[in-house]
């Protein structure tokens, strides 16, 4: 059997994922190791090929998938299916697993790069004044969620603030801002006075 066949591929997608028993999209390389080992083929010609497929997943469009009443998982799955037709449906479903996963619970979008930024309001009156400032960047692949103490200094978001934004939405205080109002809030950390935003906070 060769790092061709459509059938091991499709085995080493699910292996790498652990598709369907993991609670979360795994990055389990030993099991496709041990997949290749089995089937007597490349490991690292194996593993190139379910990167290979990830990447795949990846690059779909994306951007008209909120409009569709589930989310676009069907949708996405179809445009996956379509653009490779070599994965099983299980392959397909693992990727699409994993790729809603990183967008919807860890607010990871392919191919950006740029931080996504978050506020906490206080204050009293009609116009909300923000008052803490909260980062999620990426750094080779891992997510680092951070919160600004002062002037150029983040510290690592020990509360989870981020994380129970995506997780728990309709609980979290925070709002996500634009890379604008990000850079407004820390002109008012570095002059101590904390005013309304004058830029538009919402991202598009």
């Amino acid at each position: 059997m060769s790092t061709n066949d459509d059938s091991l591929l499709s085995a080493a997608v699910t292996a790498l994922l652990g598709w369907p028993t993991a609670k979360m999209p795994l990055a389990d390389e030993n099991a496709v190791a041990d997949l290749a080992r089995t089937h007597s083929v490349d490991p690292d010609a194996l593993l190139a090929g379910v990167y290979d497929a990830i990447a795949a997943s990846d690059d779909l469009t994306i951007s008209d998938l909120s409009t569709y009443s589930d989310g676009g998982a069907s949708t996405y799955k179809s445009r996956l299916a379509a653009a490779r037709p070599n994965l099983s449906s299980a392959a397909i479903d693992a990727l699409a697993s994993r790729w809603f996963f990183r967008l919807r619970w860890l607010g990871i979008e392919s191919g950006i790069d740029a931080p996504r930024y978050f506020v906490r309001y206080g204050g009293e009156g009609a116009t909300p004044i923000p008052v803490a400032l909260y980062r999620r960047r990426t750094a080779e692949g891992a997510i680092v969620d951070e919160v600004l103490k002062d002037v150029g200094e983040w510290r690592p978001d020990t509360r989870r603030q981020i994380h129970n934004f995506f997780a728990f939405s309709l609980e979290s205080d925070l709002e996500e801002v634009t890379a604008a109002a990000a850079a407004e809030f820390e002109e008012m950390v570095r002059a101590r006075e904390y005013v309304p935003f004058r830029s538009t906070a919402a991202p598009r």
